[in-house]
């Protein structure tokens, strides 16, 4: 992903989380933590089937970025409340594909550039563990709604081109995540986190039938507001 692509993502997440930073705030006065992330999707070869094609590596990858606001309502040590937050992914790859030539026993490769985008918005709740104000861990858990849109294009394999082809959809679903946050200072520090998600999207193309669910893994910045 060049830096325009994390730029433009960085500014959409911004805009998108001042209306929930807003609403968060207001309250009990209770502490807001904020995150900003980057990470990567994976996608098992379960939620990636392809009818007749083997793909030469079991899992896909996708890259992520996003963020999160998480306001506490109750607790000192212990502490819950709600949480919501925003992703997006913006990818372009080459994925490989074996295919079986016949009663030769010969396979044929297949390459194929698959692009696309993904907006998966996402609102729950969590309980968070923090012994000192530098380190805290946190669980979250909720629904979300999640849009994507994928388009593939076989590398020509002959006289005639392959077309490309493409679709998009909305879904729902929903996600659970751990994540840790190291506070270098009073205001700024460090997250790490896992999160799986699963959702009703399942998209189709000229290669593959893509369930859009699967294990993120991110890293990035926590805010204390």
């Amino acid at each position: 992903m060049n830096a325009t692509s994390l730029i433009t993502l960085f500014t959409c997440a911004a805009l998108l989380m001042l209306p929930a930073k807003q609403a968060l705030s207001q309250g009990l006065g209770k502490q807001l933590v904020g995150h900003v992330f980057y990470g990567i999707m994976t996608m098992s070869e379960d939620a990636v089937k392809t009818e007749g094609l083997e793909p030469e590596e079991e899992d896909f990858d996708t890259f992520i970025f996003g963020a999160d606001a998480q306001k506490s309502i109750y607790g000192d040590l212990f502490q819950y409340g709600f949480e919501t937050g925003i992703l997006f992914s913006i990818d372009s790859s080459v994925r490989n594909f074996r295919a079986s030539s016949g009663s030769s026993g010969g396979t044929v490769a297949l390459s194929v550039d698959v692009n696309s985008i993904l907006i998966d918005y996402f609102a729950g709740g969590f309980l968070s563990f923090e012994p000192t104000r530098w380190f805290r861990f946190y669980l979250g858990a909720g629904p979300l709604i999640i849009w994507s849109s994928w388009s593939t294009k076989p590398e020509d394999s002959g006289d005639e081109e392959t077309p490309s082809q493409s679709d998009a959809g909305f879904g729902v679903g929903g996600y659970a995540r751990a994540g840790i946050d190291i506070f270098l200072t009073e205001k700024i520090g460090i997250n790490a986190g896992v999160r799986l998600n699963e959702t009703t999207l399942s998209l189709k193309n000229t290669v593959s039938e893509i369930d859009v669910e699967g294990w993120q893994y991110y890293g990035g910045l926590a805010l204390h507001f």
